[in-house]
This record gives C-alpha cells, sequence and structure tokens, in this order.
C-alpha cells in the first residue's frame, strides 16, 4: 500500500477481538515508534505495554484512582465511574501507553509533538498489518497518582492509551477532511 494511501485508510477502531498479538508484532510497532523525529535526538517517549493479566492489574489501580476522585459524589454516579475505569484495560488485548518524558533540552511543546510523531509511526505501522487502534486518555490518564503504577517519573506526562487488536469485522468508515485550500494561507 501506498503511504498516502496508508495515511489516508486508517481509522480509529475500538471493536477487536481478544485474539493475542505477538510480541514479536508489539516490538515491531515500538521499533517503527522510535524512529519518529525528535529535535536534538532527545527521544522524549516512553512506553508501557499491558497484556494479559497485566491489563486487570491496570484496571485494577485505576479503580482505586478513581474510588479517591468520585468521593463527593454520589455513591451510584461514583460507582459508575470506578466500574468504568476498571473494565476499560480489557477492551482490547494489548494497550501501549505513550508518555512524553521531558528532557529540558528543547522546549517541552516539541517534545510532545515528537512523541505524538511517534505515535502516529506506531498507529499506521499497526493499520499496515492489519490491527485495529483506537488511542483513548480520559481524565484518568492524567492524574498524578498513576504515575508511580506506570513507573513513570514525576515530569512524565501520559499523550495517550493505545488500545490495540484484531478487528471483529471488517470496517468501511469513510474519512471526511476539510479541504486544504481551507486550512492553508500561503505567503510568497
Amino acid at each position: 500500500m501506498e503511504l498516502v494511501d496508508l495515511i489516508k485508510s486508517r481509522r480509529s477502531i475500538g471493536v477487536v477481538d481478544e485474539k493475542e498479538v505477538s510480541d514479536e508484532i508489539i516490538k515491531e510497532l515500538l521499533e517503527t515508534a522510535v524512529w519518529a523525529p525528535n529535535h536534538k535526538k532527545t527521544e522524549p517517549w516512553k512506553f508501557r505495554v499491558i497484556k494479559g493479566d497485566g491489563r486487570i492489574k491496570l484496571g485494577k489501580e485505576m479503580a482505586r484512582i478513581m474510588k479517591e476522585k468520585t468521593a463527593d459524589l454520589t455513591e451510584e454516579e461514583a460507582q459508575k465511574k470506578i466500574e468504568k475505569a476498571e473494565k476499560g484495560p480489557l477492551r482490547a488485548p494489548v494497550i501501549i501507553i505513550m508518555a512524553v518524558s521531558p528532557s529540558g533540552i528543547v522546549p517541552e511543546i516539541e517534545e510532545i509533538v515528537a512523541t505524538g510523531c511517534a505515535m502516529q509511526n506506531l498507529l499506521l505501522s499497526a493499520t499496515e498489518k492489519g490491527l485495529a487502534t483506537i488511542v483513548r486518555t480520559g481524565d484518568i490518564a492524567h492524574y498524578p497518582e498513576l504515575k508511580p503504577f506506570l513507573k513513570l517519573d514525576e515530569n512524565d506526562k501520559v499523550i495517550g492509551l493505545i488500545y490495540i487488536g484484531y478487528p471483529k469485522k471488517e470496517f468501511d468508515i469513510k474519512g471526511i477532511r476539510t479541504p486544504v485550500e481551507d486550512k492553508t494561507i500561503w505567503f510568497d
């Protein structure tokens, strides 16, 4: 597939089979991610691969944090959020959590953008391999209480939880974009 076609065909798909994604494929995805451009070669990205029982452990930790964060809600509202947090990691057989670790060498925004480029490399590589992906965050991803579980440093920031699996069915989701002319101003 031509690169432009791959870019245009990638879609967020969250309906996946429980079929395991091999460690070899996961390593290939990570390898493509690290080839993202980054100013001064700071390589600001960090990856946390969650699979198997690790998904259950992550869900329990997210539920524990959510229980603390929902103390001011009604019991029913709190319970819904806690259950959602606990079940979230079970949506796919693999989750790759991507974080940015600012180096202080270049402006933080450049490190965030570089990590976004790494994420795009990974997503495109997954699409090429016939995998379905969807990136999620939610408030829980940004709570500092999650960092110790993920072995992230205090200044690290989670930029996305990438859920990865084989699609349950064929999807033909049409992509629509605003014409580039509507977003561009040329200066000659």
